[in-house]
C-alpha cells in the first residue's frame, strides 16, 4: 500500500527554506576593515582567549570571521588549525589575501559532510555574530554538538537598548538581555564561566546633527563558556 506525499509537509519545508535563504541574500552584507573592532579583537583576544592557555594544534573555528582580525591574532600566536566562517564576499576575500582558511557555512548549521562531526572542535570565537542567527537557540545547540566536552567558547554581543540600537541593524535578530543569553547557554548545555560587560564611548556621525559626529555610549557582552553536558536528545 502506498501513500501519497503530504502536500502541506512539502509546503512547510519549503518556507522554512525560503525564509532562511531570503535571510541571507537581503541582509547580509560585509563589514569591511575596521580599525574600531580590529583594535577590540586585539584587546578582547588578550583579556579573554590567551588566559585559557589553548593548545596551538587546537581545532579552532571563527565564526562570523569578517575581514580575520581574530584569525590574525591567533596566527601570530603560532596557532596551526584555525578555519574562518562567514558569507560575505568581500570580508572573506580579505581574510584569503591574509592566507586565512575560511568556509562559507550558515553559522548555525555546521556541514557533517565537510568533518563537523560531533565534538570535533576544541574552541569556538563568536564576536558579534550570535545577534545576527534568527533561531540563537538551534545555534548554540549546534555549537554543543560540535565543541569536545569541556571545550570553551567566547560570545560577544551587543547588549540590547544603547544608543546606537543595534536591534534596527539590518541582520541583527536576536540583540538579547543577560538573563536571556544566560538561560539559553545553560539550556543548551553550557556552564558560564565569565559574564562581563564592556562599555565604551564611540564617535558616529549623526543624521540628527547634520552628519557631524557624535559621542555615544556602546555596551557589550562579553561570555566565556565551558561545554558542561552534551545535549541529551532522544
Amino acid at each position: 500500500m502506498t501513500t501519497s506525499a503530504d502536500i502541506n509537509q512539502t509546503l512547510d519545508l519549503i518556507k522554512i527554506k525560503f525564509y532562511n535563504e531570503w535571510l541571507y541574500t537581503a541582509h547580509i552584507y560585509d563589514e569591511g576593515d575596521s580599525e574600531m573592532h580590529k583594535t577590540m579583537t586585539t584587546r578582547v583576544v588578550s583579556q579573554y582567549i590567551d588566559p585559557l592557555n589553548i593548545p596551538k594544534d587546537a581545532a579552532i573555528l571563527d565564526l562570523g570571521s569578517g575581514p580575520g582580525y581574530f584569525l590574525d591574532e591567533m596566527k601570530s600566536r603560532g596557532y596551526t588549525n584555525l578555519t574562518g566562517v562567514s558569507l560575505t564576499p568581500d570580508d572573506n576575500r580579505i581574510a584569503r589575501d591574509k592566507g586565512h582558511t575560511i568556509k562559507e557555512y550558515d553559522l548555525s548549521f555546521l556541514p557533517q559532510a565537510q568533518g563537523y562531526y560531533d565534538e570535533s572542535v576544541d574552541f569556538i570565537f563568536l564576536r558579534h555574530a550570535l545577534e545576527h542567527s534568527p533561531y540563537p537557540i538551534f545555534t548554540l545547540m549546534e555549537y554543543n554538538r560540535v565543541l569536545r566536552q569541556g571545550s570553551k567558547i567566547y560570545i560577544e554581543v551587543p547588549a540590547p537598548d544603547c544608543e546606537r540600537k543595534h536591534e534596527y541593524n539590518l541582520n541583527h535578530y536576536s540583540v538579547l538581555g543577560s538573563n536571556q543569553l544566560a538561560a539559553l547557554l545553560q539550556r543548551c548545555g553550557f556552564d558560564v564561566d565569565k559574564f562581563e560587560n564592556l562599555e565604551f564611548e564611540i564617535s558616529m556621525p549623526s543624521s540628527e546633527s547634520g552628519g557631524e559626529p557624535v559621542i555615544l555610549q556602546e555596551k557589550y557582552f562579553c561570555i566565556v563558556a565551558t561545554k558542561a553536558r552534551p545535549l541529551d536528545i532522544k
